[in-house]
């Protein structure tokens, strides 16, 4: 068992250590999934990960520390520079080749009721008083926006950690967000970016997006079910 804080609640270590990390994992899905790779940003991520044990044991995981690890450092500009080609090939303007927005990955199946999502989306950054600050007019049902709420709301949550009623509320949000927002599209966001490109960094980026939600979602409930308990 682990105590977190002064009259924190008390966790078992494998779900004390997730919850510590949860909030670097969805910051790196975001730094690479929202804007093109800087040089400094690769160098950043790749020291983090020589120091600490961030991402999750998983396949995505794997790939994408493996492909970080093994990058030269004389490497890095050309690198970075490829990296950036291939993100605007897939994500950039009208002829992108990959949509970054829950509601147009919605409206494939849910018509023009798919849309209503934003409108959720809003309310809940509002409702939880997430304010962003946008620099390039990022929609708010971006890929880089909800997992950017989710990287604010995980670290809301440790500030919580000694109230369990406002612990538990942060805990019934994130599940509420997940299972209502990013789930309903992220496994097929997921599969369209690993079926269009051949890059290691946003293959793995792909994976690992699909398999960390699944199992951010799965320790959420632990812990909820674990205060239930009492």
């Amino acid at each position: 068992m682990t105590m977190l804080s002064r009259e924190s609640v008390n966790v078992p270590e494998e779900q004390a250590r997730w919850m510590e990390v949860r909030g670097l994992v969805y910051q790196l899905l975001v730094d690479f999934l929202g804007r093109p790779p800087r040089m400094s940003q690769i160098a950043q991520w790749r020291r983090r990960l020589e120091h600490k044990q961030i991402i999750p044991v998983c396949r995505g995981g794997k790939r994408l520390q493996e492909y970080l690890e093994r990058i030269p450092e004389n490497a890095l500009r050309q690198v970075c520079a490829e990296e950036s080609e291939e993100f605007k090939r897939l994500f950039a303007g009208h002829d992108a080749i990959v949509q970054t927005c829950e509601s147009l990955y919605r409206a494939r199946t849910e018509g023009v009721n798919g849309f209503a999502c934003l409108t959720e989306v809003r309310d809940m950054y509002m409702d939880r008083s997430v304010v962003f600050n946008k620099i390039s007019g990022e929609r708010d049902d971006s890929i880089a926006m909800e997992l950017e709420f989710m990287a604010v709301m995980s670290e809301k949550m440790l500030t919580k950690i000694h109230l369990p009623d406002s612990f538990k509320r942060q805990i019934n949000a994130q599940i509420n967000f997940l299972q209502n927002h990013l789930l309903k599209w992220v496994p097929d966001f997921s599969a369209d970016l690993r079926a269009a490109t051949s890059s290691p960094l946003y293959a793995g980026l792909a994976e690992l997006l699909n398999e960390f939600l699944a199992m951010d979602l799965e320790q959420l409930h632990r812990w909820r079910e674990r205060m239930a308990e009492g």
